[in-house]
């Protein structure tokens, strides 16, 4: 094997990894259904600082000095790839229903891979055709069994589009932060994959502390309301397994892809979220895939390994002419 096409091998490794571990993100919140998103998404950013910057400290004799613009990078890709898109995900659910947030930001791996070969020009558009068509499809079939589910909610016409707009803002932001941070993340020597991820951690905490102090300013009452709920236990140990394995283990996994992928085969990586969010479930309700959901795992999966080939085969013919 080629050095190439092991560094293509890994990076398809890793994003399997990354997959797996933020597919835990699905499950856990159900598992914790007692607690508000709001409390879940600040307990896990808080875990994935606080064991970030505990790695830091352990490890900071053997790092060099980092420069103030990395810093300020990882600041950046903390708001967008976490909280910020977190925040605009959640709205966009609360207004416009989970359906259509989850089938807009469900395009992510396409928009991600176009997006990406535009800015990047890495090959032809018409290799990812297929594989994007099989990937949409496969998408539109994993959701369309739940299109019932908001029927019942009453969604006024200003409450969709203001919905629309913060899915379309989470999905802007996600692309921008996946597309970036791998060019960022293949130019930038100073910084490894494990490095900067939890450099990335600890801006994440950096704004969960000041959430947490715009909250006490304004007497929101948010830390007394979750310490005199039931079930802490449960609570603790999910935002101790979203903090270090759906965020930590997740983002250093993301980078190791990024380094290793052209961006728009990082991109399609994204779909295993989604896969391994179905897994859990069917694990943890013992229930059996329909036949819609074999067949979205089919279209996924086929289009995900045709588009690594096509754009592999690309990529070896070039470097033959």
């Amino acid at each position: 094997m080629s050095d190439n096409n092991q560094s293509s091998f890994l990076g398809v490794i890793f994003g399997i990894v990354a997959g797996a571990a933020w597919g835990l993100a699905f499950l856990i919140p159900s598992m914790l259904s007692t607690f508000t998103s709001l409390e879940i998404t600040l307990g896990r950013y808080l875990m994935y600082g606080l064991y970030s910057l505990t790695l830091f400290i352990i490890y900071k004799k053997h790092i060099l000095p980092i420069p103030i613009r990395i810093w300020s990078r990882a600041l950046l890709y903390a708001f967008t790839g976490n909280v910020g898109y977190f925040f605009f995900l959640v709205l966009g659910i609360q207004y416009a229903g989970a359906t259509i947030t989850t089938l807009i930001i469900g395009t992510l791996p396409i928009v991600i891979s176009f997006v990406g070969n535009l800015l990047n020009k890495e090959f032809p558009f018409k290799i990812m055709l297929i594989p994007a068509c099989s990937i949409l499809i496969g998408i539109l079939l994993v959701y369309s069994s739940e299109q019932g589910n908001d029927s019942s909610i009453l969604v006024s016409k200003g409450n969709l589009l203001l919905g629309l707009l913060c899915c379309f803002i989470a999905l802007t932001f996600w692309t921008w932060y996946g597309i970036s941070n791998a060019n960022f993340l293949k130019k930038e020597s100073q910084v490894s994959a494990d490095l900067f991820s939890t450099m990335v951690g600890i801006q994440t905490l950096t704004l969960v502390l000041f959430v947490l102090f715009i909250s006490w300013v304004t007497n929101q009452q948010i830390m007394s309301n979750l310490l005199a709920k039931d079930y802490l236990t449960h609570y603790f140990i999910g935002i101790i397994v979203l903090g270090i394995i759906a965020s930590w283990i997740a983002t250093w996994a993301w980078n190791q892809t990024s380094m290793r992928l052209t961006v728009s085969m990082a991109g399609m990586m994204i779909v295993f979220e989604t896969l391994f969010g179905l897994l859990y479930s069917f694990v943890y309700h013992m229930t059996i895939p329909t036949i819609w959901e074999w067949m979205s795992i089919f279209f996924i999966l086929f289009g995900v390994t045709f588009g690594i080939w096509r754009i592999n085969g690309f990529k070896i013919l070039n470097k033959s002419l």
